[in-house]
């Protein structure tokens, strides 16, 4: 493939569509943003009759042209709406894709968990994610970005899934670390914030000191102190910080910022 072709293939968002009222959300979120040459596969899995062969069996993913299908307006850029479709676990099918960029998912689904704040093929998929991952809450236009820094190798990922958005330009994203043992420094925010600036967004830094205070709060707690006061419309964190048991496939931060706070979450981790 010569350099001309590459630019020429799309992007692809997939989006795992239920049909549930969190998927009504997700998917206005999708339109709400503007995506120029991408194009969504709308990805809906139904649940085989159990069998022997359906536990380790499906058919691949295939096009399906629904009634109801998922129409993006003009304004939004995106190319093309795909519908796909198989039988199996949706959980497997979503986590599986790795042609797309980005995966995007409502926060709750239809299932028994639909009333929990995290849907549970969102919290599956949340573990361990194939691309960037955007649990959405809220069809609004983004305009407010939090991006939470450590310095992890996960964290540097979600700052680039960032810039990667054909819409980070001109958007307001404040870099929020956590000073601690484990983050002493917030040189990693400079870093991160030059980043967004070249992508075209406006940073800027926010540092948490706790010793300044003297009242040491744990980054859950701080970081859902800083959503409630800026109200972003999305937070963007590793899934994975510098803190905690490196065999969990979620950091606690992060699955407790995804679970309690107040926006869509953006999550990546480092696919090294």
């Amino acid at each position: 493939m010569n350099a001309r072709d590459a630019r020429a293939v799309p992007k692809i968002i997939t989006f795992g569509d239920d049909r549930s009222a969190g998927a009504d959300v997700a998917w206005e979120w999708i339109i709400d943003q503007s995506w120029p040459g991408w194009v969504v596969d709308v990805v809906r899995v139904t649940e085989p009759e159990p069998s022997i062969e359906t536990l380790f069996m499906h058919e691949p993913l295939h096009e399906e042209h629904p009634d109801d299908a998922r129409v993006a307006p003009e304004g939004s850029g995106i190319a093309q709406v795909r519908h796909l479709t198989t039988a199996y676990d949706p959980r497997i099918i979503l986590n599986g894709k790795r042609d797309g960029h980005l995966t995007v998912v409502g926060a709750r689904g239809r299932g028994l968990l639909k009333s929990m704040r995290i849907g549970s093929t969102a919290e599956w998929l949340m573990r361990c994610p194939g691309t960037p991952l955007v649990v959405a809450r809220s069809g609004s236009t983004v305009r407010s970005i939090v991006a939470c820094v450590d310095g992890s190798a996960h964290a540097r990922a979600a700052v680039q899934a960032l810039c990667d958005l054909p819409w980070i330009s001109g958007r307001e994203v404040t870099v929020l670390t956590i000073l601690d043992a484990t983050t002493p420094s917030e040189e990693h925010a400079h870093v991160a914030a030059s980043a967004l600036v070249s992508a075209g967004a406006s940073a800027r830094i926010v540092v948490v000191d706790p010793d300044s205070s003297g009242v040491r709060p744990s980054p859950t707690y701080a970081i859902l102190d800083q959503l409630d006061m800026l109200q972003p419309e999305l937070v963007a964190l590793g899934t994975r910080g510098l803190t905690g048991l490196r065999r969990l496939a979620i950091g606690s931060v992060a699955g407790a910022v995804a679970h309690a706070g107040p926006c869509s979450v953006l999550l990546a981790r480092d696919q090294e």
